[in-house]
């Protein structure tokens, strides 16, 4: 038995969050390693991706790895990362999964539907940044759209957008 194989009781759950390689460096287990980063981007303002989570209003709500990890159970396999079920909703128990690329690309806040307010005061709804974009014929380009929607500009050549909730 590896000492990672180690660090999972007998149903699967973690019961350790940290384990010494073949090489003796300390490394810690997938499922730790994702906790971390989840509670990172929500409360770290020096993380990288703070803004796209915690600074928009996203919340860390797992008291604990142990809490976490029986939500979770564990990785299924390298291919797969934590995804918020609601992606609009908080890291908390009964929202988060263990998912794949794609399923991931499905539920990005890119994928939700647009409003976009022409110069002359035009509504229009669009499933995507994308088919918005395409609608006005790149006047407007898809991350002006998407930096509208997210707030940084409130409007970009006379167009206001924002996501349809």
């Amino acid at each position: 038995m590896t000492e990672l194989e180690k660090c999972y009781g007998t149903d699967g759950i973690p019961v350790q969050q940290t384990y010494i390689n073949e090489s003796g460096q300390q490394r810690m287990i997938p499922e730790a390693s994702a906790y971390n980063s989840a509670r990172n981007r929500c409360t770290n303002v020096s993380n990288k991706d703070y803004l796209k989570y915690g600074g928009r209003g996203v919340e860390f709500r797992f008291i604990s790895f142990t809490d976490w990890a029986k939500e979770l159970g564990p990785k299924p396999s390298p291919l797969y990362s934590v995804d918020r079920i609601n992606n609009e909703g908080h890291y908390e128990i009964g929202n988060v999964r263990w998912a794949t690329d794609k399923q991931q690309a499905i539920n990005r806040r890119t994928t939700k539907s647009i409003e976009l307010v022409s110069p002359s005061g035009c509504v229009g709804a669009f499933e995507s940044a994308s088919a918005a974009a395409i609608a006005v014929n790149q006047e407007v380009t898809l991350h002006h759209i998407l930096d509208l929607c997210h707030g940084k500009f409130e409007e970009t050549k006379g167009y206001r957008a924002s996501f349809i909730t």
